[in-house]
């Protein structure tokens, strides 16, 4: 028996044929269509192909567990307001939602089964992430556990001044283009840039990585857990978490009433984590885990 794990995205629409343990036996992937009958139509393809004892998703926004409804907005606007079990009861299986970025936060478990309590923070246009305490996805009372990004760094003035603001890989490349007045910069150009100098690809980075810092550094002492993993497409560089390491210990070491220097990992499986994560929320859900 497998699962049919799908990861909605802005961009693409990733379907992977899995077993249990987290073997990937098909993988397939399109552009996200335009309109929902298209994605319907790319999934219907793969499912019909084989015997699944599940569905497990991976999608954008706030999922309603009870209903099947992605609640709130999202780069795709169509897969909103409406119910997916309702949607997918034709194939007569189990149906599973989980936020994108709590299925990152769920893939951990799967590459490092010894874990019981991790932060996951995904770094993108703003940030995210999720909490697993005693291996379960911490979901909060108004379902808003992990979102981190709210965190707010600086006080306010006329905007909130929160971790996505300041912090994610939007603001840095926002930043870059507005002092060089060059759009063409994107997190991986400013790298480039920045292993051969440029200053200002140099100071944008340094001025990322402390604000990271800062909120890490909230996320340790206010949850204590085992290991904070980043994802997110730029955690891929090796560059970029050794810089941020560096950046934590040196805050750390400015303030002595730190005892405790956080240690960050890559989410070990990078662009799949969200399949990976959907099926973990899939086996938990089903009491398979």
């Amino acid at each position: 028996m497998v699962i049919a794990c799908i990861d909605i995205g802005g961009t693409s629409v990733k379907f992977a044929k899995m077993t249990k343990e987290g073997a990937v036996l098909e993988k397939a992937s399109c552009p996200t269509p335009e309109h929902l009958e298209d994605l319907l139509a790319f999934l219907d393809t793969h499912l019909v192909k084989a015997d699944y004892e599940g569905i497990a998703f991976s999608v954008p926004g706030a999922v309603n567990r009870e209903t099947g409804i992605i609640e709130g907005i999202s780069a795709i606007p169509y897969i909103h307001g409406f119910s997916w079990y309702d949607k997918l009861a034709s194939y007569g299986l189990p149906v599973t939602l989980e936020n994108d970025a709590n299925c990152v936060g769920l893939s951990e478990l799967l590459s490092r089964p010894h874990l019981q309590n991790l932060a996951c923070v995904v770094i993108g246009t703003g940030i995210g992430g999720a909490i697993i305490l005693n291996g379960k996805l911490h979901r909060g009372r108004h379902h808003l556990g992990g979102e981190f990004g709210y965190m707010t760094l600086r006080e306010p003035d006329q905007h909130l001044h929160n971790w996505s603001t300041l912090a994610s890989t939007g603001k840095l490349v926002r930043t870059v283009r507005e002092k060089t007045g060059d759009a063409s910069y994107d997190g991986r150009k400013i790298y480039q840039e920045a292993a051969q100098g440029n200053s200002i690809c140099l100071d944008s980075i340094e001025q990322m990585y402390y604000y990271l810092a800062l909120g890490i550094l909230n996320i340790q002492y206010s949850l204590d857990p085992d290991m904070i993993s980043i994802g997110g497409s730029i955690s891929q560089n090796e560059a970029f978490i050794a810089g941020l390491q560096k950046k934590i210990e040196e805050v750390v070491e400015r303030y002595p009433e730190y005892s405790v220097v956080p240690k960050i990992i890559a989410c070990h499986y990078q662009e799949d984590a969200n399949i990976y994560g959907a099926l973990v929320n899939w086996l938990q859900e089903e009491e398979q885990w």
